[in-house]
């Protein structure tokens, strides 16, 4: 996560139940009282949903899938503003795409680092040719999920009062299948059990993307 993930695993965590807190060792509080605001189900009296929690605790694909009942790859993004119609209209409309294909050349950069051998000339080569095909990898058939925001407000240290802000988080989602033929297609002509196990690496690996 990026700079502003603290804000919102704070945040969000303000609205889950604090049950399992209360035998932990206390620490000194460095941040002030997380208030919750609102949230998207306070109108409604709807209760924040269990994936929000599982986002900020055990980001994982099995555990996502899981929790939110959805048999498919997941990417999980969100954004952080002031202007709730703004950042969700940004998340939707401009960053998911970028983020989400930014994540799979981080993962196929991660996969090639920790298999590559050779010198150090023959790595880079190695990672650099990897990461030029990782851009062919589309996202053609991502289907937004679900989404979640909350208004919250943190007291900064030796601050009496900070500005409330919204996070947004949102859950796409794709087809197994259709992203390992995706990831085959770019792929092509490299060797085959090396695509097929960074294929099984990519569909473990997760994004949550905050900032």
């Amino acid at each position: 996560m990026k700079k502003n993930a603290v804000f919102f695993a704070i945040c969000l965590v303000g609205a889950i139940t604090f049950s399992s807190c209360a035998s932990a060792p206390k620490v000194k509080d460095i941040s002030g009282p997380t208030e919750i605001i609102e949230h998207k189900g306070t109108a409604f009296g709807v209760a924040q949903p269990e994936w929000v929690a599982t986002v900020l605790g055990t980001p994982n694909q099995k555990t996502l899938s899981k929790s939110l009942g959805i048999d498919k790859h997941i990417w999980v993004v969100s954004k952080t503003g002031e202007n709730l119609d703004f950042i969700k209209t940004w998340a939707d409309q401009v960053d998911a795409r970028a983020e989400i294909g930014a994540s799979i050349k981080q993962g196929i950069s991660d996969f090639v680092g920790a298999r590559a051998e050779g010198d150090k000339s023959d790595v880079e080569e190695t990672i650099e040719r990897y990461s030029a095909r990782a851009s062919a990898v589309t996202v053609s058939g991502l289907n937004k999920e679900t989404d979640w925001w909350v208004l919250g407000r943190t007291r900064i240290q030796k601050k009496s009062e900070s500005e409330a802000k919204y996070t947004y988080l949102v859950v796409y989602s794709m087809d197994e299948d259709l992203y390992a033929k995706q990831i085959k297609n770019a792929f092509k002509g490299e060797d085959d059990k090396v695509v097929d196990d960074l294929i099984q690496y990519l569909m473990n690996y997760t994004m949550v993307e905050a900032h």
